[in-house]
């Protein structure tokens, strides 16, 4: 009976323990949801020739000139950017250039690449690339060249192999952002190489 007595006390004593236990409260607290946005800036830029008039590029002679002068605009609102333009020229005819770049400035700009007929040229200030910020207002580079000369030495044979739908100069603008490149795009042909 002392035994009953005992299992019956232990087993109360646990009921108890277990009725406690079980309504026993936690103090707790959760935090309000935190939702953080990410947007993202724009590199926005324009090719403009203020200079150029088609009209002014047919029926031309050896020894001509014609105005040009390709500028690159970053547009308003874009992020700082580096500033670079590509420019093919056509082929040789019977071994001469026909066309050449007149006036190039090689003060704002410089050679970063050359391959064959292609030039890629970087806009610069003291041979180091030049951010352009365009934050509040359209911001146009300096001209890469202002006209094109028609080679002089051109004979009738030579025009007369040129095509009939003629010589383009092809022109293209790139940019990028000039801020946060990796530590090693520091000139302006590792920058470029980015844009590869």
């Amino acid at each position: 009976m002392k035994r009953n007595k005992k299992l019956l006390v232990l087993l109360a004593l646990f009921l108890a323990v277990f009725a406690v236990g079980g309504t026993i409260a936690y103090l707790t607290d959760t935090t309000t949801e935190t939702t953080n946005t990410f947007t993202f800036g724009k590199v926005d830029i324009e090719l403009t020739e203020t200079g150029w008039v088609a009209a002014n590029a047919e029926d031309l002679n050896p020894g001509a000139v014609v105005d040009k002068d390709p500028k690159v605009v970053v547009k308003q609102g874009s992020k700082s950017a580096y500033v670079f333009m590509e420019v093919t020229m056509p082929a040789q005819v019977n071994s001469k250039d026909v066309l050449a770049l007149t006036n190039l400035d090689t003060t704002n700009w410089a050679v970063v690449n050359t391959s064959g007929t292609k030039t890629v040229y970087a806009y610069v200030s003291g041979g180091s690339m030049k951010k352009v910020d365009a934050k509040t207002a359209d911001v146009s580079t300096e001209a890469l060249f202002d006209k094109v000369t028609v080679n002089n030495t051109l004979t009738n044979t030579d025009v007369q192999a040129i095509p009939a739908t003629g010589l383009n100069i092809v022109i293209k603008g790139y940019a990028i952002q000039a801020d946060d490149l990796p530590d090693t795009a520091t000139t302006p042909a590792q920058i470029w190489a980015l844009l590869q």
